[in-house]
């Protein structure tokens, strides 16, 4: 199999992404009560990068967008309102008109242009909510998919939700939390909340990892690094400095962040498949398999590992558990495109029309990049002819 070289964590396009290290097996697992320090890189190892955005910068909205908030935050009809239920019924207007874009752009572009993926819509909230002295906080979550594959490369995608503090305490039962999302339904699966370091680092990884996909590796790189002074155990960006290093011909500095990251995070599957890439490349046959070897201790449910094997699978001309693999992926993340056009061709093949009808009508549900709202459309349009 054409191994996996990277695992994005872009927030649906938009969140995060994965890194890796390796200098010697034994030095995979997290030592106790040591104080992990990421691997130093020389200067000479990428050239200047163009300035880095600050945070403020992302977080800046125009004189007249801030005025057309007011505005309507201040109008009399919502006088009876708490700040949070104004700025959630604001966001819902702009929600109305809402466009998905798989870019992570600042919050005045989100606002002039109507259209974002997550990160950037949590900017935007969070830009308007410092304007109307709200607190918002950032949840991962998984509802959003989590694969993609962009040529060479896998990205894994963690959506990110933005949740407005109302002014009853949160131990309250009566507490009652406003979400800003395109997403409205409930969530599949519910992360931790963020620190504002990990929001950051984030964001940073976000625009890192979009350079990458255009080929800017030394913009890229000056982006992860700043991704990482936010927080240095922030794992996707641990993956994608790995991943910058083992494309710039530095293997021996990727073994490094491979392990560091691994240091970090023992059983992170993205870290592992990319460490294994990298074993393999360097013939290290001992190192391949003992990440084999942790690989099948991993939790069989995760929707990467479900996806792997069941490429694997087909690959290897093992239809029937190919099969298996996607229809548990189908339950787990009914969103991800590859497994449904997997089942797709699995349906038609069987004359099984109406179950490849059923299946494309639920992925519709939760697709919302242009692109492949309109792939499924067209299949669903010939099967509705069958």
């Amino acid at each position: 199999m054409h191994r996996i070289l990277l695992c994005l964590t872009l927030s649906l396009t938009g969140c995060a992404q994965q890194l890796a290290v390796t200098p010697q097996p034994a030095a995979i697992a997290k030592p106790a009560a040591v104080q992990l320090v990421a691997p130093q890189i020389p200067a000479q190892t990428f050239a200047p990068a163009a300035p880095i955005p600050q945070i403020q910068d992302l977080l800046a909205l125009t004189a007249e967008q801030k005025r057309d908030f007011l505005n309507y935050f201040h109008h009399p009809r919502y006088a009876d309102q708490t700040s949070a239920y104004r700025l959630y019924s604001y966001m819902q207007n702009v929600l109305a008109v809402f466009q998905f874009s798989g870019s992570t752009t600042a919050a005045s572009e989100v606002m002039r242009s109507g259209s974002a993926n997550c990160v950037s819509l949590a900017l935007l909230t969070k830009a308007l909510a410092d304007v109307a002295g709200i607190n918002v906080r950032f949840r991962a979550t998984y509802r959003e998919p989590v694969i993609d594959i962009r040529g060479d490369l896998l990205l894994q995608a963690t959506h990110v939700r933005s949740y407005l503090d109302s002014a009853v305490s949160d131990n309250s039962i009566q507490f009652r939390q406003l979400y800003i999302d395109y997403f409205r339904g409930p969530l599949t699966y519910q992360g931790d909340f963020l620190s504002d370091a990990r929001f950051k680092a984030m964001v940073y990884n976000n625009l890192a990892a979009e350079a990458l996909l255009r080929g800017e590796l030394n913009q890229a790189y000056a982006l992860v690094q700043t991704s990482l002074q936010q927080d240095d155990q922030f794992i996707p960006a641990i993956n994608l400095m790995a991943v910058l290093l083992r494309r710039q011909q530095q293997p021996e500095l990727a073994q490094q962040w491979y392990q560091y990251g691994l240091a970090v995070a023992p059983q992170q599957l993205a870290l592992l498949h990319n460490y294994q890439v990298l074993a393999t490349q360097l013939d290290n046959q001992p190192l391949v398999q003992q990440i084999e070897q942790q690989l099948a201790q991993a939790d069989s449910d995760d929707p990467f590992e479900l996806y792997i094997q069941a490429v694997q699978a087909e690959q290897a001309g093992r239809d029937a558990l190919a099969i298996s693999f996607y229809q548990r992926l189908q339950k787990k993340v009914p969103y991800l495109l590859q497994a449904n056009q997997a089942l797709v061709r699995h349906y038609l093949k069987h004359h099984q029309y109406q179950a490849a009808r059923q299946l494309l009508e639920e992925a519709l549900e939760y697709s919302y990049e242009p692109e492949k709202r309109s792939l499924l459309q067209h299949k669903l349009a010939v099967l509705r002819t069958m």
